[in-house]
């Protein structure tokens, strides 16, 4: 469970008001709900206000002793999660190893299973191609859901890491077959989620298949509980440029809008490589001048 109550605590330590914490990152409302109601934000969100009130996430996610079975199973995936999308991919491996199997439920397992995916596909392309099986061996072969679509992205992404472009086709393909618009699940699974939508985005303009690529782009850059993850927008925001066609209304206007929304989250993430691309775009189309989208 997340701990509302720890946060505010180490605020108070702070001597800092809820208006001091929030500014800059959220509302002040929302700090109270985080407190009160234990809520937790979004990971960006989260990083961001533990930062300010000198907090690790361990202090949020650490009280698993007084919680039922099922809650302490649920708080520890959880933590793997906020651990894996802060990059430490180690313990996030370690917390996940540390769980019974026997106890899980089938989407406890699933959801595992496809985590350790995703941390071995830096290392370990063939591990990672077995995580990901084991994730949709795991499901109703009939079923469609969130997990089977996550994973169907990921064997497509290791499978472009082996440079087998057949098989990437194949699971990309699959995945915008089973995609629907999820809607429950939480903000860590929503992490998962955006970077999958991303990479199917990027994957379906490259194809030149703009108006696929576009539902993903608009589904990526719609607010979400009216914020916008810094993670993914950058990237979203850029492709849309790339997506924009001379023939369409306000051809001009939409690219201008994309690339200065790319190039701000892009120097919000310190994303280098990012803002390279999108120079490199700008010179080729000889663009040379950006207006914001009035």
């Amino acid at each position: 469970m997340f701990l509302g109550s720890e946060f505010k605590k180490h605020r108070l330590a702070k001597k800092l008001n809820q208006l001091d914490v929030s500014r800059g990152i959220c509302s002040q409302a929302f700090i109270s709900k985080i407190e009160n109601l234990n809520i937790s934000p979004s990971v960006d969100v989260l990083l961001k206000l533990c930062q300010r009130v000198d907090l690790s996430l361990n202090d949020l996610f650490s009280e698993f002793s007084n919680l039922p079975s099922n809650n302490f199973i649920n708080d520890k995936i959880r933590r793997s999660d906020l651990l894996f999308q802060n990059g430490d991919y180690l313990q996030s491996k370690d917390v996940l190893l540390s769980l019974d199997i026997s106890s899980l439920t089938k989407v406890q397992n699933t959801h595992i299973h496809f985590v350790l995916g995703l941390i071995s596909s830096d290392q370990d392309l063939d591990e990672a191609i077995f995580q990901f099986n084991f994730t949709l061996q795991s499901l109703d072969n009939k079923s469609v859901n969130f997990w089977k679509f996550m994973a169907y992205v990921g064997l497509a992404n290791a499978y472009l890491k082996k440079e087998a472009v057949d098989k990437q086709q194949y699971y990309m393909k699959l995945a915008d077959q089973y995609f629907i618009e999820f809607d429950l699940f939480d903000d860590l699974e929503f992490y998962y989620f955006l970077s999958a939508i991303t990479e199917l985005a990027a994957y379906f303009t490259a194809q030149n298949d703009s108006e696929t690529a576009e539902k993903y782009i608009r589904l990526g850059i719609n607010p979400r509980h009216g914020y916008l993850s810094a993670e993914f927008t950058d990237k979203l925001f850029f492709l849309a440029a790339q997506n924009a066609k001379p023939a369409e209304q306000n051809y001009q206007a939409k690219i201008s809008h994309s690339l200065t929304m790319a190039i701000a989250f892009a120097d919000f993430n310190k994303n280098q490589v990012l803002l390279d691309q999108i120079n490199d775009f700008m010179q080729q189309n000889n663009i040379r001048e950006l207006k914001i989208k009035p």
